[in-house]
């Protein structure tokens, strides 16, 4: 098992690594690469998407999801929040894959564990790119027309919660993600810093 160091960001705060964010284009490869990462720090992945599709929701939310739809921060947030509390990330690190998807999602996590919060990952991926991946991993919510939904999403929110999370002071750092997997996780391992010893 790999032992890891600490990120340059975790060392000037003076703590471990906690909360890594990942963020991008729908396809740009988040949930692949947060696992990676998640796998080389040993720590929990947290996929907003995926503990939201466990819940059972009533038939309009689940065909909100399906269409690729925001559904509303208060069940999101109250779905991610019993496990960031779970997992007591004022203590220990994960990846969180998934959200902040709006501005105000951005908000809450900042007032809440915003000390627990190490840096952001922000895959950049062309349209193209990410559209080919999201055809191929044949998930239900992966058609034509929640695709388009998604991208339109990334300009119009993904963006101003970038900006936020960099006005509160929370390091983003923008990785290439139309490489190839091994090169995309060397650079994110780069970026922060982390090394193996």
């Amino acid at each position: 098992m790999l032992a890891v160091g600490l990120c340059p960001v975790a060392e000037r705060c003076g703590t471990e690594p906690k909360v890594i964010i990942f963020m991008g284009l729908a396809g740009s490869g988040k949930s692949t690469q947060g696992q990676i990462l998640a796998a080389y720090l040993h720590c929990p992945w947290v996929s907003t998407g995926n503990l939201l599709r466990e819940h059972n929701f009533d038939a309009a939310i689940q065909k909100q999801m399906l269409k690729g739809e925001i559904i509303d921060d208060s069940l999101t947030l109250k779905v991610l929040g019993a496990e960031l509390t779970r997992l007591k990330i004022d203590k220990n690190q994960c990846i969180l894959d998934g959200s902040p998807r709006t501005l105000s999602q951005a908000q809450w996590l900042v007032k809440e564990f915003g000390d627990s919060i190490t840096a952001v990952i922000n895959l950049k991926t062309s349209e193209a790119t990410a559209k080919t991946r999201l055809l191929a991993r044949h998930r239900p919510d992966d058609h034509e027309a929640a695709i388009a939904e998604r991208f339109g999403e990334y300009d119009t929110k993904i963006k101003p919660i970038l900006k936020y999370l960099r006005d509160s002071k929370i390091e983003v750092f923008e990785i290439e993600g139309d490489q190839a997997l091994p090169a995309v996780a060397g650079d994110i391992v780069e970026a922060l810093g982390i090394k193996a010893i």
